[in-house]
């Protein structure tokens, strides 16, 4: 064999090495994007749910209302505690669905903690509080509403 020959053939693997390195660096970069994506939006839900946890403290409750010029009634420190709870399950929600959404859940996992979740939003109170919600939410996460809705009318959620 040539050395010509030989200069050809190890261009052609250099190449095709270099190429294979290039998708491969890709597939990397947009797996890292995803997971630092999946952390934001966690840290995003801890936060808001750390926050949501300290007004479950009744002082904290009464200050939050009469710093907002209401009467801190034993009745009104009640129903918003009670709604930073309906909160708290919300927002566990939304970081479920967000995670499947990047493909970070298996479908079995996925499932499984849908179908916790619909049962919840069988009570009542949490569905109540959804339906104020979803007027909110409706435009800004189509989506996500969407979601939580196939689970308050459902037996068992499609995935």
């Amino acid at each position: 064999m040539l050395p010509s020959e030989i200069a050809s053939i190890a261009s052609t693997v250099s190449g095709l090495a270099a190429t294979v390195s290039l998708i491969y660096v890709g597939i990397q970069i947009r797996l890292s994007v995803r997971h630092t994506r999946a952390s934001i939006q966690q840290g995003t839900a801890a936060r808001t749910t750390n926050i949501l946890f300290g007004f479950m403290n009744a002082e904290a409750v009464a200050i939050w209302i009469e710093g907002n010029g209401g009467k801190a009634t034993p009745e009104l420190v009640r129903e918003r505690q009670f709604h930073y709870q309906c909160g708290i399950a919300m927002i566990a929600m939304e970081d479920y669905f967000s995670q499947h959404e990047l493909g970070l859940l298996s479908h079995e996992h996925f499932s499984r903690g849908s179908e916790t979740f619909r049962h919840r939003l069988k009570e009542p109170g949490l569905q109540a509080y959804w339906l104020k919600q979803r007027e909110i939410l409706l435009v800004a996460a189509p989506s996500y509403c969407a979601y939580i809705d196939s689970l308050c009318t459902q037996e068992k959620t499609p995935v």
